[in-house]
């Protein structure tokens, strides 16, 4: 009996231990995936009403930015920069939510415009690593972003 209750507190001990543990990956695994489910366009928009803008006035901003067309591909590239541990989801959508405001037009299909973004978000120059990823990634939106 005396070794039955050892047992018994071990893995109660342990569960008590390892709860926290788990609690935060669990927490941080639904952080991501609402991260990755949220539209570009809503996180856009979101950010320039967070900045001062009427409501209305930022969707209507981001809709000129985004269309339903590149909504998805938008959100593989973000993907493709996160995965590859260049920029992070949050980083490119303040850098797109400051291209809609001052009303300028992006292009990802171009090499030269995704080293820009990268190295204006990083604010330093990029290593050939990353060049290469970026250039891999423009040659992939060639054929997506037509």
């Amino acid at each position: 009996m005396h070794k039955q209750n050892f047992i018994t507190l071990t893995l109660i001990i342990s569960g008590l231990a390892l709860n926290p543990v788990m609690a935060n990956a669990v927490f941080t695994t639904v952080t991501y995936n609402q991260n990755i489910n949220d539209s570009v366009s809503s996180g856009i928009s979101s950010l320039l009403y967070s900045r001062g803008l009427e409501k209305e006035a930022a969707d209507e901003i981001t809709e000129n930015l985004v269309s339903e067309e590149v909504e998805d591909l938008l959100k593989g590239l973000i993907e493709d920069l996160e995965s590859e541990k260049i920029v992070s989801r949050k980083e490119v959508l303040e850098y797109l939510s400051t291209k809609a405001l001052h009303k300028e037009n992006v292009d990802f299909h171009s090499y030269d415009h995704l080293v820009g973004m990268v190295s204006k978000i990083k604010q330093r120059s990029l290593e050939n690593k990353t060049l290469k990823q970026l250039q891999k990634m423009a040659q992939n939106n060639k054929y997506i972003f037509v």
